[in-house]
């Protein structure tokens, strides 16, 4: 699906069975309505940071609700993840990436492969992951 259809429908149709499998009422903002293809591996890598930071979502949040955001602007693309859960206490999210485990290691180790960033933020309620990709990564 990810390869014929592109990372968006890929996105919407992961979210919609996530949502029926887990609970969660989960939604997606994808900006420009129109966004671009990307090259497939960063087309591959958005779509398992998304798979990875919902099923974290699932697995420690202990939330109702989840947003996903991706946008490509100003050449850059922002994949943001937020939840209404109970978060995640201060030293985890300051913690090296590959030190408070393999999920939050793995994606953080697939963005900087594309010399991007991940950041944890609390949400208030929740966690936001944020990935910032640059725009020669991104191929836009």
């Amino acid at each position: 699906m990810l390869d014929e259809a592109g990372l968006c429908s890929a996105l919407n149709l992961y979210v919609e069975g996530f949502t029926k499998r887990s609970g969660i009422d989960t939604s997606i903002d994808v900006q420009p309505s129109n966004f671009p293809r990307l090259t497939p591996d960063l087309e591959t890598t958005i779509f398992r940071i998304v798979q990875e930071a919902l099923t974290n979502v699932f697995r420690h949040s202990g939330a109702h609700k989840a947003s996903i955001s991706l946008l490509a602007v100003n050449g850059e693309i922002s994949l943001k993840v937020l939840d209404d859960g109970k978060g995640m206490a201060d030293y985890s999210m300051k913690a090296p990436a590959g030190t408070i485990g393999v999920g939050l290691g793995g994606m953080s180790q697939r963005a900087k492969e594309f010399g991007g960033e991940l950041r944890l933020r609390a949400g208030n309620p929740g966690t936001l992951l944020e990935v910032i990709i640059p725009a020669d990564s991104a191929e836009l």
